[in-house]
């Protein structure tokens, strides 16, 4: 219980069960080598980015994120939060995707929305 429960009880995580922006959300990328991503909207331009390792080996995950959202595209960059530990990641430039090495069975959990004006001091709908 001690190693699930700071997964079970995560309220960002949960939030992202929890809210309703008019998708249950979709698999965008299933890779040959095992990870795969799926994406939710959360309002706004906001996205809910899961990544996942379904595979046997340790892989390099990378997101174009324009295959989440048109709203990625022709942005000054992309601003993202971890949803796991709550830790902003350091602006995405335009057209950087987003990338995370998984170990096998492991995942991690993102929550993205476009940047104006390459900040991230903004509105976002994120958790």
């Amino acid at each position: 219980m001690d190693r699930a429960w700071p997964i079970i009880s995560n309220r960002r995580v949960l939030a992202v069960n929890q809210r309703w922006a008019g998708s249950p959300g979709r698999r965008v990328t299933l890779s040959a080598d095992g990870w795969q991503a799926w994406a939710k909207p959360m309002g706004g331009k906001s996205y809910a980015i899961f990544l996942m390792n379904g595979g046997e080996q340790t892989v390099a995950a990378s997101l174009p994120l324009r295959n989440v959202s048109a709203a990625f595209a022709g942005t000054a960059g992309v601003c993202a939060r971890d949803l796991y530990t709550g830790k902003a990641v350091p602006v995405l430039k335009a057209g950087a995707p987003l990338a995370a090495t998984l170990a096998v069975h492991d995942s991690a959990f993102y929550c993205a929305w476009p940047s104006a004006d390459g900040g991230c001091g903004g509105a976002n709908d994120c958790p």
